[in-house]
């Protein structure tokens, strides 16, 4: 039998947002988001936190995900790649559920704008064209071709050439921004691959108002403002459909 397995991965540490993952947005911790989201998609099967840390694991398991299996502490260093903690939790998975991953679906905490419609759009992707990994975007604001410079010795250099000079941003080749709202992989490109970004990947876009991260303190008072705001808006609209 094979399974779509969804994974919010949430070690314990972090740097630029220390105990991010269970802050407190909306009324509930960081990673809550990114289960409930998981859990109302149909498409997925079963919902696992991979985490070294024995309180997100409680939390995890109070909001309706699976903690099968505690994450190695060298997979949960600053410096550890994602690749491999997507691997584990593959392996061990697999073991717990006695099934065969067909998907991998990670819904990082810092992407909780996502909706339902995001992640079973990127499952789909996946499922109806030849490719292996499905990763969500959105149009980049600046460009390695018009106003994204790097440093060559003691000037600048654009960081990307074009076959042309760029007078315009809009001119320029279109660039996007990956996001963390969706990453959806096959097993193949994941173990046999072994790839982050795999050759055969497709872009999911989603619009920017949805691609926010959380990588620092100035990010979370962002997204609390959207939260608001959008409750204020849900809020007005329900009570113009009952009047």
């Amino acid at each position: 039998m094979s399974m779509v397995l969804g994974v919010v991965p949430a070690r314990g540490g972090s740097k630029g947002l220390p105990g991010k993952n269970l802050r407190v947005l909306s009324g509930k911790p960081l990673l809550a988001h990114a289960i409930a989201c998981g859990l109302d998609c149909k498409e997925i099967d079963h919902m696992v936190v991979s985490t070294e840390d024995a309180e997100i694991g409680t939390f995890a398991r109070h909001y309706g995900a699976d903690v099968p299996f505690v994450r190695p502490k060298e997979l949960a260093s600053d410096t550890a790649p994602m690749l491999p903690v997507l691997q584990h939790t593959i392996t061990e998975s697999e073991k717990y559920y006695g099934k065969t991953v067909e998907l991998l679906v990670l819904l990082d905490p810092t992407g909780p704008l996502r909706t339902t419609a995001d992640v079973a759009a990127c499952i789909d992707l996946v499922r109806r064209t030849d490719c292996d990994a499905a990763i969500s975007c959105n149009r980049a604001h600046r460009s390695p071709y018009f106003n994204m410079v790097t440093e060559a010795g003691e000037y600048i250099e654009l960081a990307s050439q074009s076959a042309k000079d760029v007078g315009r941003r809009q001119d320029s080749p279109v660039v996007y921004d990956l996001n963390t709202v969706v990453w959806v992989y096959t097993r193949k490109a994941l173990m046999q691959e072994q790839a982050r970004i795999p050759r055969k990947s497709r872009l999911y876009l989603v619009p920017p108002e949805r691609a926010l991260d959380i990588d620092s303190e100035f990010d979370f008072e962002v997204l609390e403002y959207v939260f608001s705001k959008n409750k204020q808006n849900s809020a007005i609209s329900a009570r113009k459909m009952v009047a």
